[in-house]
């Protein structure tokens, strides 16, 4: 019956092949010895790896058994011993999360160098239900209580070989029958007994507790947590089919989504987006709080909130204009590939022979119109943002291109008579506020002659009694 179970799991469920090798992780207990013994009778290929925690005194002895066993079967083997106490103290973890980031950064290694199918645990049924009910507890969402799966990438060890676990379907009491038709020796691990641990006050102390309330608590959780999963996968593609709408840009240390479109999905789908966002900029990252989404799903929602937020995990959430940037601290805030100023105290002359550099590609070129025409007049209304005619004798030369000043004030064009405020104007213009310092504004003397790409002034536009036009002009070059 367990080799059946084992079979059907291994190659449907985990799409496990026996012509390619499998790295499978022995600690020495009854369920990856167990794992181990069924794979090879099975006929798949296998190496057996094995980390040393240092955190028994024992730790040792079990390594050279499982060591020993190995060989004894004809097993390719492995090993390797890390200072896990040490670990988890370097990297402000809990002795059970460094314990399980070194095996699995150990694992895939190993599993890299042989080319391996993939790597193997002995995860059962019985974790299943702890695991379950540990994210119970928690307050997880509906992802934590769908609990394990037999088969899943993870990116953080390694985005192309897959973790399996082809016991997840089977009961520990199955498995302890198994190795007992062998006559198999397990290693027993006291820490096992340690009811400081979690999952140990769990499985010792609150499901035989359950149980008393229903003797087949296990099967219930169990069968919850894979009718669960189902649901959670019809959501999840749900969830990845408004990503691929919402998604405006995404790189290692920020992703920009279209706020209108997330804002138009429902609650639940909204959750996820930004789970999918945390997962991907902290792919380590576990425990994603529910105070966390929260906030973040309030601010996304409300219009009167701008600007930016601590979200989670030394991360920020920003609002500006139509999108909803999340970002590592730190980071900048997107800026579009706008012509920008490198800096906002940059400050140049302008003149015929150079160009003004400014960022991504962008220059600022002026050019000299000596012959007038007659319809001038009528085209310069119709020209690109980008370009500018400016009446060359109006102008005090030369003509300067620098960042706003403090209190600021131009006339732009359309305003015969008025002037306005620089920061009204970005703001109608929609101009985000972080990159208004960096806006290359054209000057002759005190006066704004031209915001860059937006508008020139009323006060130097062309008109039918000019006799030389200033051509300004944005020009961007892309380099591959």
């Amino acid at each position: 019956m367990f080799l059946d179970d084992l079979k059907y799991a291994a190659i449907e469920k985990c799409g496990l092949v026996p012509e390619k090798p499998i790295l499978v992780g022995v600690s020495g207990g009854v369920d990856s010895l167990a794992l181990m013994f069924g794979l090879e009778v099975l006929g798949f290929q296998l190496k057996i790896a094995h980390l040393d925690h240092s955190l028994r005194a024992a730790s040792r002895e079990d390594a050279e058994f499982i060591e020993d066993l190995a060989a004894s079967r004809g097993l390719a083997f492995v090993r390797k011993r890390v200072d896990v106490g040490k670990a988890a103290e370097l990297r402000g973890q809990t002795i059970e999360e460094a314990a399980r980031h070194v095996r699995y950064i150990f694992l895939f290694e190993e599993a890299r160098k042989i080319g391996a199918q993939a790597v193997a645990v002995g995860h059962h049924a019985d974790d299943q239900v702890e695991t379950v009910l540990m994210h119970f507890l928690r307050g997880s969402a509906l992802p934590g209580l769908t609990g394990m799966v037999y088969k899943n990438f993870i990116s953080l060890w390694d985005s192309s070989i897959p973790l399996v676990r082809p016991l997840l379907g089977i009961w520990r009491i199955e498995i302890e029958t198994f190795l007992d038709e062998l006559g198999v020796e397990v290693r027993v691990d006291h820490t096992n007994q340690d009811v400081t641990y979690f999952r140990n006050r769990l499985r010792h102390e609150l499901i035989p507790e359950l149980e008393k309330y229903n003797p087949q608590i296990r099967n219930v959780i169990w069968r919850m947590s894979d009718v669960l999963r189902e649901e959670d996968r019809f959501l999840d593609e749900q969830a990845q089919t408004a990503w691929k709408d919402c998604l405006v840009n995404q790189n290692q240390a920020r992703i920009i989504l279209n706020i209108a479109v997330v804002t138009k999905h429902p609650t639940a789908l909204q959750r996820r987006l930004l789970r999918f966002a945390i997962s991907l900029l902290r792919p380590d990252l576990r425990d994603v709080g529910y105070d966390a989404v929260e906030r973040g799903l309030a601010f996304v929602n409300d219009p009167s909130q701008n600007g930016e937020i601590d979200f989670i995990a030394r991360l920020n959430l920003a609002k500006i204009d139509d999108t909803l940037i999340i970002k590592s601290w730190g980071s900048d805030l997107p800026d579009w590939d706008l012509p920008l100023l490198r800096n906002a105290d940059s400050e140049f002359t302008l003149n015929l022979q150079k160009p003004v550099l400014l960022r991504h590609g962008w220059s600022l070129q002026a050019k000299l119109i000596t012959e007038v025409k007659s319809g001038d007049f009528d085209k310069a209304s119709t020209l690109d943002p980008n370009e500018a005619w400016l009446d060359f004798d109006l102008l005090e030369m030369p003509l300067m291109v620098r960042g706003r000043q403090p209190g600021d004030r131009w006339q732009p064009l359309g305003m015969p008579g008025h002037t306005k405020k620089l920061k009204d104007f970005f703001i109608n213009e929609k101009i985000p506020e972080h990159v208004r310092d960096l806006w290359p504004l054209v000057y002759s003397g005190d006066e704004i002659v031209w915001v860059a790409g937006l508008r020139p002034s009323e006060a130097f536009k062309i008109t039918t009694n000019t006799q030389k036009i200033l051509h300004l002009k944005l020009v961007r070059k892309i380099t591959q």
